[in-house]
């Protein structure tokens, strides 16, 4: 199986590439413009990107990738333009930005949704147009139309192997708490019930409290600032913290500004958390750190060009590989950058060999 990485080489699936968070908007534009009508049948495809939110280092990195795999093939003439529309967490606000791609006879939409079934209507109304759909990284989303494709994390298993070891830990008991994603958003809630699946095996261990963060550090430390006190009165201490990405350094901060004692906390793949747990960590610090794959803001361009060749059969349902770090492996990542993510970065040949299945 072919396997080129564009950052280095990957063992088993410890993450060996870093990508720092740089900006790639050549030939691209940044909101939904006059495409033309079937502006990419002729002189390269036209792509709408709608993105749910872009407030958080994860978001930005998958445009990133989006960018740069657009670029790649607008130096083929295949792509002409790859257009970028943000609703911030405004399902409404979506569905009108993904009508206007309609509208504007785009030749493929991807959508970051953030709502498993606020967009089940309006990606019908794309497909009935026959234009293609591509959810990526928040999905699926609950839809049967004929032309929605779907690239997804399997957040459940994702969320039940970081629950598992930070509750094997902890030795089996104890309190944790959840730091979860944006309330409503599909992936949030898979990546919960990952968590409550782990913890069926382990009855001893709370959860203490499941706190909001929006993926977003600032956001994770203030909440968690409001929330500790209470916590340790309550509890005495905090055993552990999971949470889906973006915020496990903020978590480390949280806790010591309050001078409780570190728990047992699941690492995010970003470059802050991970240079901490290398860096200034106690002696001896045990975790696991996994994140989903930005990456697949690339993978969604590459497969929304196939889809649309129609040379390619590409599935209506695919899993895209996440990234891990363990305790072997963190000293790899002293020295990355701030705001990067660990993460695997593939080519166009990986997508079509390994999620065209």
């Amino acid at each position: 199986m072919r396997r080129k990485m564009r950052r280095g080489l990957l063992a088993s699936i410890a993450v060996a590439a870093m990508l720092p968070l740089a900006a790639c908007t050549s030939a691209t534009d940044t909101g939904p413009t006059d495409a033309g009508s079937g502006a990419g049948k002729s002189g390269g495809y036209v792509i709408g990107f709608s993105n749910s939110f872009n407030g958080n280092t994860y978001r930005q990195s998958m445009e990133t990738y989006a960018k740069q795999a657009a670029d790649e093939l607008m130096k083929t003439g295949e792509v002409k333009q790859l257009l970028f529309a943000e609703a911030n967490q405004d399902n409404n606000k979506q569905i009108q930005q993904i009508q206007s791609f309609i509208l504007q006879k785009v030749d493929a939409i991807i959508v970051d949704p953030g709502s498993a079934t606020a967009l089940t209507a309006v990606v019908q109304e794309a497909s009935d147009a026959g234009i293609p759909v591509i959810v990526v990284n928040d999905g699926p989303i609950d839809s049967k139309a004929e032309k929605v494709y779907q690239i997804s994390f399997d957040a459940v298993s994702q969320m039940k192997t970081l629950t598992d070891y930070i509750a094997k830990g902890i030795g089996g008991k104890g309190t944790i708490i959840e730091l979860r994603g944006a309330e409503g958003d599909a992936f949030d809630a898979k990546a919960h019930e990952g968590v409550v699946e782990s913890l069926k095996a382990y009855p001893d261990v709370k959860v203490a409290a499941e706190i909001y963060t929006d993926w977003n550090g600032s956001k994770a430390q203030t909440e968690l600032a409001a929330a500790l006190p209470n916590l340790l009165k309550k509890y005495g201490k905090i055993d552990g913290v999971v949470n889906q990405g973006g915020d496990s350094y903020a978590a480390v901060q949280a806790f010591q500004q309050a001078g409780a004692e570190l728990p047992m906390i699941g690492g995010d793949n970003r470059g802050f958390f991970l240079k901490w747990w290398a860096n200034d960590a106690p002696a001896g610090y045990d975790t696991l750190s996994v994140s989903a794959n930005p990456w697949d803001g690339a993978t969604a361009v590459y497969v929304a060009a196939d889809v649309i060749s129609g040379k390619y059969d590409v599935p209506h349902n695919m899993i895209h590989p996440i990234g891990v770090i363990t305790k072997d492996d963190v000293q790899n990542y002293k020295d990355v950058a701030d705001e990067a993510i660990a993460t695997p970065t593939y080519d166009r040949a990986w997508v079509r060999e390994n999620l065209y299945k």
